[in-house]
């Protein structure tokens, strides 16, 4: 006991230190701190959630002592809590019907890990309000700034305006984008690390069979209707949330690649240039995203990925 606390602890010691590497090195502000999320997920998933709670906080406290109180608050809600919940989830199990043992799926941590960036977006919004200091006024004062630094001045057309103008709008969304992904791969390389040296307590899911559960679909529906049918703070909620919604199809739409492409004998050609696409044009993602979700409602992989290809129950 008395080592695996101490394991916990410097777990998050090194997590508060890879966050903290913005303050040191232009390196650390692209690499390491994106990386802190790993020691939290490692300790979890590896010890249990008690570990992972004693990580995070011996994280949160060196992180207070060294970073301002805003500093301290975007790691707690960005980098601290969601590995914890991640691994509340991970590590159920039940005990199937035919006695081998079922565990929590990976879709069904997507959805988690979706749910908790839009109620943080949504929290944000409540909490900053409607008015001139409010989430969208500080959102159009930095993509301003950006733009100042980007468009020299004199050079501003209509396409221009239109693209920061969509920028404000969706800004919620490219942000809580970019922190899924990386609680994503954080969790998957934390769970391969386990599994290399045999410290799992749970063992790795098959990500080819991720599916999700049906309540995203339907708050799609409901938050695109919003953002079509509204206007102001109403197309801004419904704009993002649904936008944010469609980041899980997308890891579904890579899961169907993936089982579809399992029969060919191209396989690794095929896969390769599909991810060669996804890194140069950002439309590619949005077909990724649609073989999610068609593979929600026509089951692609029972039709095209071959004999014994199940997934998981939808939930």
């Amino acid at each position: 006991m008395q080592r695996n606390a101490l394991i916990s602890v410097a777990a998050g010691l090194l997590s508060a230190v890879l966050y903290l590497s913005t303050k040191w090195s232009i390196l650390g502000a692209l690499i390491f701190a994106l990386m802190s999320p790993l020691p939290l997920f490692a300790a979890g998933l590896g010890l249990g959630l008690a570990a992972g709670v004693v990580a995070a906080l011996a994280a949160t406290i060196a992180v207070a002592l060294v970073a301002d109180f805003t500093g301290m608050v975007i790691f707690v809600i960005a980098y601290a809590v969601p590995p914890l919940i991640v691994v509340r989830f991970a590590l159920l199990n039940r005990m199937a019907e035919d006695g081998t043992t079922s565990w929590y799926p990976p879709g069904l941590l997507l959805a988690w890990i979706a749910l908790y960036g839009i109620l943080a977006f949504m929290a944000a919004a409540v909490f900053t309000g409607t008015g001139t200091g409010g989430l969208r006024a500080e959102i159009s004062g930095y993509v301003d700034t950006m733009r100042g630094l980007i468009v020299e001045q004199g050079q501003s057309s209509t396409s221009v305006d239109q693209v920061f103008a969509t920028v404000k709008l969706i800004f919620p969304f490219i942000v809580t984008t970019w922190w899924m992904i990386i609680m994503v791969v954080n969790g998957v390389l934390a769970q391969r690390m386990l599994e290399r040296r045999g410290w799992n307590k749970r063992p790795g899911p098959d990500l080819r069979t991720t599916a999700l559960p049906l309540w995203p679909a339907g708050v799609i529906v409901a938050a695109t209707v919003a953002a079509l049918l509204g206007s102001g703070w109403l197309e801004f909620l419904g704009s993002n949330i649904a936008l944010i919604l469609c980041v899980p199809y997308f890891f579904v739409g890579l899961a169907v690649l993936h089982t579809v492409s399992a029969a060919w004998s191209s396989k690794k050609a095929i896969l390769f240039a599909a991810y060669v696409l996804l890194l140069l044009f950002s439309w590619t993602a949005v077909v990724v995203a649609g073989i999610g979700v068609l593979e929600h409602w026509t089951g692609l992989r029972d039709r095209f990925g071959g004999p014994n290809r199940s997934h998981e129950r939808k939930e």
